[in-house]
């Protein structure tokens, strides 16, 4: 799903005034090991999402057709 995102940049780290998604496992908690972050709920496939300050009707189009190609 992150990469099919057009309107949301891949972040490591979350903080600026655009839309934002991360992936945990491979960023802010990669130096834990797969059973600790497992024990904390953070699983591989686990994405953050930071909502900016774009048009609301923009992030929701692009997070419906980055889900959608998941049914596919």
């Amino acid at each position: 799903m992150v990469d099919a995102l057009a309107l949301f940049a891949i972040a490591p780290s979350l903080g600026g005034v655009e839309s934002l998604v991360s992936q945990p496992a491979l960023t802010s908690h990669h130096d834990l090991s797969a059973a600790l972050r497992a024990e904390r709920g953070i699983s591989d496939n686990l994405i953050r999402l930071s909502i900016g300050l774009e048009n609301p009707d923009d992030i929701e189009h692009d997070l419906l057709q980055a889900l959608a190609l998941l049914l596919v």
